[in-house]
């Protein structure tokens, strides 16, 4: 009965110890709670749940927080395009921006069988692995690899491998421009371009003809008539020289100054600026 005494007397300040303690913690939580933006989650019921990064944030929960915040521009979801921004700017009472519509483009042109390798590669099935191998078993240093891990990354099956080719092709009607595939390609193959343009420049060589021509028969020769024929276009327009240049033995289109009327695909004859969409062989 003497050592009941003492162990009741310590139960019962346990008990009133903890009590203290959940007071304590039910009043800090009380004050110490931030009260959510209601706006969060109507801007996040705007997003589409892609939950793919091409915002920059980590997944649309993310971006939705960073947008009540103030923090980022409402513009970045490839994927919701101009109807998720209108939706938001009516949330956050702003002016909607222009959304422009993009899609991946690959500038390679290097099949199967028009493309020479350095060594036969044996590792992983990974563009990402076989580059760190010797700068990648390809001849030309910036031709695609052909492994595949660009369509490993596209959340919306919109990238798939030619097989036969060893290329991947783009299904410009499935792809959002959330840009994954441009950033997993360890030879920065893959661009985004707005969709309404037709010509792009279907090769990334930055060596001179007889070099490129060592590890490709299809690569740009900068021979210079697709800039030619571009400044004949532009001929009557004094503020504008040409959309066309040729950088670093390399054809580039400038598209802020590019009316997509296809003459420097006409005049290209190794046909690396292409306006026809590629039909994907399995």
């Amino acid at each position: 009965m003497e050592n009941f005494i003492p162990s009741m007397a310590a139960v019962v300040g346990l008990t009133a110890l903890g009590a203290a303690c959940g007071l304590i913690l039910s009043f800090a939580k009380q004050k110490l709670t931030v009260e959510r933006d209601p706006r969060f989650e109507a801007v996040l019921n705007a997003l589409p749940g892609a939950n793919c990064g091409a915002c920059g944030m980590p997944g649309c929960s993310g971006y939705a927080a960073k947008i009540v915040e103030g923090q980022v521009e409402i513009n970045l979801c490839a994927v919701g395009g101009a109807e998720t921004v209108k939706k938001i700017s009516g949330i956050m009472g702003v002016e909607a921006v222009e959304v422009k519509s993009r899609v991946a483009r690959v500038g390679c042109l290097g099949a199967k069988d028009v493309t020479r390798t350095k060594f036969t590669y044996h590792g992983p099935k990974s563009c990402n692995a076989a580059q760190q191998v010797m700068g990648g078993f390809k001849t030309c240093q910036y031709g695609c690899l052909g492994l595949g891990d660009c369509t490993k990354v596209c959340p919306f099956d919109a990238i798939h491998m030619d097989e036969k080719k060893g290329l991947p092709v783009v299904d410009f009607d499935k792809c959002t421009g959330c840009g994954n595939c441009v950033k997993e390609c360890p030879r920065n193959i893959i661009q985004l371009v707005e969709k309404k343009f037709d010509v792009y420049v279907i090769c990334k060589s930055l060596d001179k003809a007889p070099v490129m021509k060592l590890g490709c028969d299809v690569g740009c020769i900068a021979c210079m008539r697709c800039v030619k024929a571009c400044r004949e276009v532009f001929k009557d327009n004094p503020a504008v020289d040409t959309a066309i240049q040729v950088v670093n033995f390399l054809a580039v289109i400038d598209y802020d100054k590019c009316i997509n009327c296809g003459k420097c695909a006409e005049v290209c004859p190794k046909n690396v600026i292409n306006p026809v969409k590629v039909v994907v062989e399995t």
